[in-house]
C-alpha cells in the first residue's frame, strides 16, 4: 500500500488535526497508507523547553518519514518543514500536498510573540487570529512551554526562491482566501510555477483541515 505522510501545523498533532478531521479514514478508503507524524515539541509526549533544540525541526522530521514516501500532505508549519526538505532531497518524499502556506513561507511567524506571552500567562485579552491558534494548541494536548520554545527557536527553515528552484516534486498548494495568515500566496506560486493551485472560499487559516473540498482535492492529486 502506498504511503502518504501527514505533518501537522504548530500547535497541531496528528491525532488532533489529521485523524480528528478523518483523514486517515480517508486515505484508507482511497488505497493509501497514512504515517502520522508529530513535529518535534508537539503532541502529549512533549519534548524539550529549550528554544536551540528546536534549531533544526526540517531534520528531526526527516528521521520520522519512511523511505519510498508515495506523498506527503502538510498544513502550515507542517508545509513549510516539508518544502524546505524538498529542497534537501529533490523529490524524495514524492508528491507534495501543501496546505495553510503562503507568502508568509519567506517570513518570521508574525504572530510568534504574542502566542509566546498568551502561552506564558503573561497576556489574557488575544487578537481573533492568536486565540484560534491558542484553541488549536489546546485541542493537541501539547506542553504549552514546549509550543513557546518551538516559536523562540533560531529560524527555521528558511526558504527562498532560489532554493525552492531546486524543487522537483509535483505540488498542489491548496489555500483559503480568507486565510490571514497564508494570503497572498503569489510570490509562493511564482517560485513554484509548475505547481497546481487551488484557492477555495471559507475556512480560513485553522479550519482548512477540516474542509472536505482540502481532503477531496488532496487524494485526488495523490492519486493522479
Amino acid at each position: 500500500m502506498k504511503q502518504v505522510a501527514l505533518v501537522h501545523g504548530w500547535g497541531g498533532s496528528y491525532a488532533a488535526t489529521w485523524a480528528t478531521d478523518g483523514w486517515d479514514t480517508a486515505l484508507h478508503a482511497a488505497g493509501f497508507e497514512p504515517v502520522g507524524v508529530n513535529i518535534s515539541g508537539h503532541g502529549p509526549e512533549g519534548g524539550s523547553h529549550q528554544p536551540t533544540d528546536y534549531a533544526d525541526l526540517a531534520a528531526d522530521l526527516a528521521s520520522k518519514l519512511p523511505d519510498g514516501l508515495h506523498g506527503a500532505i502538510g498544513f502550515s508549519l507542517g508545509t513549510k518543514l516539508l518544502l524546505e526538505l524538498e529542497t534537501r532531497s529533490p523529490g524524495a518524499n514524492g508528491r507534495l500536498v501543501l496546505g495553510g502556506i503562503g507568502d508568509n513561507l519567506f517570513a518570521p511567524e508574525a504572530a510568534g510573540p504574542a502566542i509566546v506571552a498568551a502561552l506564558r500567562g503573561a497576556t489574557t485579552d488575544h487578537p481573533p487570529q492568536v486565540e484560534a491558534l491558542l484553541a488549536y494548541a489546546q485541542k493537541s494536548g501539547s506542553d504549552p512551554a514546549c509550543l513557546a520554545a518551538v516559536l523562540e527557536r533560531p529560524a527555521n527553515p528558511v526558504l527562498t526562491e532560489d532554493r525552492l528552484g531546486a524543487a522537483i516534486a509535483p505540488i498542489l498548494i491548496f489555500n483559503s482566501r480568507d486565510d490571514a495568515l497564508a494570503q497572498p500566496d503569489d510570490r509562493l506560486r511564482a517560485a513554484l510555477p509548475y505547481a497546481e493551485h487551488q484557492l477555495i472560499e471559507g475556512p480560513g487559516h485553522v479550519a482548512l483541515t477540516s474542509d472536505a473540498r482540502f481532503r477531496d482535492a488532496a487524494i485526488a492529486f495523490l492519486t493522479n
